[in-house]
C-alpha cells in the first residue's frame, strides 16, 4: 500500500481507532428508539433483577474467555490479507492501494438489481452499490449491514453495557458451527435440551462430546434439573461443560418457550457453574402469545451470552442471512475462523438484508403478516388434531412452526414415520432426528404446518389418525407374539 504525501502524517493512533472493534453499547441512540413496536421488544424490563447478578457474580473479562476456547480455536491466527481488506474499507479512498487481491469492478457482467417485494415496493441496487455488493468485504461483515444490526440489537434486546459486536453469518446453521469449532474439544460435556435442534448435533457429532439433555415440560428447559445434574457432576469431580445450546422461543421441535423466570434462572446457573450459553432464537418473531419474554442477551450482565439471529423464517431461508452477537474476545475468535472458513457471507445477500432492515417499519409490518400467517396455520393444525383424541398426547405450540406429538401405544415412531406412513403418501419425523443418539426408541413425532396447504390439514391428520391405529395393533401384536416365546 503506498500512502501519498498529504496522508503520510496518519499516526499510530488513528490507524488503532480504524481497527478496532466497535462495541454493541457505544452505538449512537437510534433513529428508530422512539417508535420500536411491539415486535421489536425483547429486552429486559425488570434490570435491577440482572443487576444484582452483577453485583453477586464476576463480569468476564477478555482474559477470562480464553478457558473457554477450544485448542484448535486457540491455534488459529489472523490472516494478514483479510486485515488488510477490512483496512481499506476504513481508510477508503484516502490512500493508494497495491495491496487488496480484489478483481477490479469494471469485469462484472451486472450493471443493475431491481427487486419487487409482495408490498410492491422495489429494491434497486444501481452499478453504484451493485459493485460494491459483488465485491469482497471484510469478514466481520459488511460495514453499513453492521452499523444497522447494532442499532437493531441495541433497540430490540438493550443488553447490559459490556463490549460486545456483531458478525455476520451464513445463517443461524452456519453460527452454531463456529460456535461448536471455537467452544468445544473432544469428548466436552454439552448442555442442550433432551429434544433439540438436528443442526446442532450435525455440528457436534465429530467431537464425540458428553450430551447432557435436559428435560423440558410445557414452560421449556426445566432449571432445577439442569442444577441438579451440574451439582452432582461438581460433586463427583467430572468434567464441567463449558457451552449450553438453547433454543428459547419456539424450540426446535418441542414449541417451547422458555418463561422469563426460567431464563433468569438459567442465566444464574450460567453465571454459578461457569459456562456460556449460545442462544439461537430463529423464531423469536414467531411468538403466538403476543407478550415479549426479554432474550437471554438482555439479561447478560456478566457477558455470557452468544447470541444468534436468522431471518430464514421470517423472510428467505435461501438467502442465507444471520448474524452472531458475542462479547468482543469471543466475536474476534468466530471472525478468525470465518476468515478461514469462507472469507466472509455473501456480500449481495447482506445488501438485500440492509435495505429490508433499514425500514424498520416495513420490516414491522411484514413480520407482523408473517406471524398472523403462520398462526393462523398452527391454529388449523390444532383444531385438526381433536381427531387425534385417545391416540396422541400434544399441547398447542406457543411459538415456532411445530406441533411434537407423543403417540400413545407405540414405543418407537421409526417403523411408522419411515413405512407405514411414507407408504401411504403421508411425509412426517420421528422424534430420533432431535436426539443426540439417533438410534434410540422413541415414541415422538414433529409435526410442521409452515408449507402445508391449510386445506390439506384436516386430510393430513385424517391420514395419521389410521397410521397410529394401524401401528397401535402392530405394537400389540408384536407384544404378544414376544410375549408367548
Amino acid at each position: 500500500m503506498i500512502v501519498t504525501g498529504k496522508l503520510s502524517k496518519i499516526n499510530a493512533e488513528i490507524l488503532k481507532k480504524f481497527l478496532d472493534v466497535r462495541p454493541l453499547y457505544s452505538v449512537v441512540k437510534s433513529r428508530y428508539s422512539q417508535s420500536v413496536e411491539d415486535i421489536f421488544k425483547f429486552y429486559d424490563e425488570r434490570p435491577a433483577h440482572s443487576l444484582a447478578l452483577k453485583e453477586k457474580y464476576r463480569v468476564l473479562d477478555e482474559k477470562d474467555y480464553t478457558r473457554f476456547l477450544s485448542k484448535r480455536s486457540l491455534r488459529r491466527e489472523p490472516a494478514l490479507t483479510r486485515q488488510i481488506t477490512s483496512l481499506s474499507y476504513k481508510v477508503g479512498k484516502e490512500m493508494l492501494s497495491l495491496a487488496e487481491g480484489m478483481p477490479n469492478e469494471a469485469i462484472f457482467p451486472f450493471t443493475r438489481l431491481e427487486l419487487t417485494l409482495r408490498t410492491g415496493r422495489t429494491i434497486t441496487l444501481e452499478e453504484k452499490e451493485l459493485a460494491p455488493a459483488l465485491q469482497y468485504v471484510p469478514s466481520q461483515g459488511l460495514p453499513s449491514l453492521l452499523t444497522e444490526l447494532r442499532r437493531l440489537q441495541q433497540d430490540l434486546h438493550r443488553p447490559p453495557p459490556l463490549p460486545r459486536d456483531v458478525l455476520i453469518t451464513n445463517g443461524a446453521q452456519h453460527g452454531i458451527y463456529q460456535c461448536v469449532e471455537m467452544l468445544v474439544d473432544p469428548g466436552d460435556p454439552v448442555i442442550t435440551t433432551e429434544y433439540s435442534y438436528a443442526g446442532v448435533h450435525t455440528a457436534l457429532k465429530p467431537y464425540r462430546p458428553e450430551i447432557l439433555g435436559i428435560p423440558e415440560d410445557e414452560n421449556g428447559l426445566i432449571p432445577e434439573t439442569l442444577e441438579s445434574v451440574l451439582e452432582e457432576r461438581l460433586t463427583r469431580g467430572l468434567k464441567m461443560p463449558r457451552m449450553m445450546y438453547i433454543i428459547p422461543t419456539g424450540n426446535n421441535p418441542t414449541g417451547t418457550v422458555l418463561t422469563e423466570d426460567r431464563r433468569r434462572q438459567v442465566y444464574e446457573l450460567a453465571c454459578k457453574y461457569d459456562f456460556l450459553i449460545v442462544e439461537d432464537d430463529p423464531y423469536m418473531f414467531l411468538n403466538y402469545e403476543n407478550r415479549a419474554v426479554p432474550s437471554l442477551l438482555s439479561l447478560d450482565v456478566c457477558g455470557r451470552v452468544v447470541r444468534l439471529d436468522s431471518v430464514s423464517k421470517v423472510v428467505s431461508a435461501g438467502l442465507r442471512a444471520g448474524w452472531l452477537t458475542a462479547p468482543v474476545a469471543l466475536l474476534r475468535r468466530a471472525e478468525l475462523h470465518a476468515q478461514a472458513e469462507l472469507l466472509h457471507s455473501c456480500t449481495l445477500a447482506q445488501t438485500i438484508l440492509f435495505h429490508l432492515l433499514s425500514d424498520r417499519g416495513a420490516f414491522a409490518s411484514h413480520l407482523h403478516s408473517t406471524r398472523s400467517f403462520y398462526e393462523l396455520r398452527r391454529s388449523a393444525l390444532s383444531a385438526a388434531l381433536r381427531g387425534l383424541e385417545g391416540l396422541a398426547d400434544w399441547s398447542e405450540p406457543t411459538a415456532g412452526l411445530f406441533h411434537w406429538l407423543r403417540v400413545r401405544g407405540v414405543d418407537d415412531v421409526y417403523n411408522m414415520v419411515f413405512h407405514t406412513a411414507f407408504e401411504r403418501g403421508l411425509m412426517l419425523i420421528p422424534g430420533q432426528a432431535f436426539l443426540f443418539d439417533s438410534s434410540a426408541t422413541c415414541p415422538y413425532i414433529r409435526l410442521t404446518f409452515s408449507k402445508i396447504k391449510i386445506e390439506d390439514i384436516e386430510a393430513a391428520v385424517g391420514h395419521l389418525a389410521n397410521i397410529i391405529r394401524d401401528e397401535q395393533k402392530l405394537a400389540k401384536q408384536q407384544k404378544r407374539l414376544a410375549t408367548e416365546r
